[in-house]
């Protein structure tokens, strides 16, 4: 209902914000991927119960 006012402008507006919101939020979770991916995958490992090695970091 709140939505029913907008301007055509404003429409654009909030979308295009939207848009950018997920676009930095995807980015975000793909830096914090690359940076802790051994590590999110070694906890998942061993809370599946399979032993886990971690490799050595550069």
């Amino acid at each position: 209902m709140m939505y029913m006012n907008m301007t055509l402008e404003d429409a654009k507006y909030m979308l295009e914000a939207n848009a950018n919101l997920v676009d930095r939020m995807i980015a975000g979770l793909k830096k914090y991927w690359e940076e802790n991916a051994e590590l999110i995958c070694g906890g998942l490992a061993m809370m599946s119960g399979q032993y886990y090695v971690p490799s050595y970091r550069k």
